[in-house]
């Protein structure tokens, strides 16, 4: 089975998402990774999910969750609103096994200070056409990893940014199961 770990840092709905989805998509999300109490922990115990919760920082937060990741046979580690930056270190010994969902199109509206309502703002702001979401591998740099899928919606002007946002957010949970289950597949096939 396709081993996915979930971290995060607050309400759970990605991990939800991923959880809710796995056995349809033929993966197993065998734990949570938080780095302080937060709401997903409801979502984790309502799944019956183990979950730890590391209130560390830096090298110690990342060797701790290193170790877990190595004990669960990790395929894909999915960060699902984790605020915390990954160190280099972390993504060169994970490469091509951590995704992100972020709110933009990339390289567009990528970066430092780029998440959340932030985004949506900006693209509002240049009177973008699309809005989207983008779902990629985490390098080194802020929202630089390889593409895996992108998705784009017209942008409504009568919503808030706020509204977009949550638009955006639907569709990146909705894509990211089905986008895990074709990784799951790839390495099936591959051995």
């Amino acid at each position: 089975m396709y081993n996915v770990v979930v971290l995060a840092s607050n309400g759970g709905g990605i991990f939800k998402a991923v959880t809710e989805k796995a056995h349809e998509h033929n993966y197993n999300v065998v734990r949570l990774i938080l780095n302080k109490q937060c709401a997903a922990i409801e979502k984790a115990i309502e799944l019956s999910i183990p979950y730890n919760v590391i209130e560390k920082k830096g090298d110690e937060l990342f060797n701790e969750i290193n170790t877990l990741l190595l004990e669960e046979s990790t395929d894909l580690i999915v960060l699902g609103g984790f605020l915390p930056i990954l160190p280099g270190w972390f993504c060169r010994k994970w490469p091509n096994k951590i995704v992100n969902v972020h709110p933009s199109l990339l390289p567009a509206y990528g970066g430092k200070g780029m998440y959340g309502v932030h985004v949506q703002e900006a693209v509002m702001a240049a009177k973008e056409k699309y809005a989207g979401c983008t779902i990629h591998y985490v390098d080194e740099g802020i929202d630089s990893g390889e593409i895996i899928e992108q998705w784009k919606i017209l942008v409504d002007y009568s919503l808030t940014p706020w509204e977009l946002g949550g638009k955006v957010y639907e569709r990146g949970i909705t894509m990211l199961p089905i986008v895990i289950g074709e990784l799951a597949k790839k390495k099936e096939n591959a051995h």
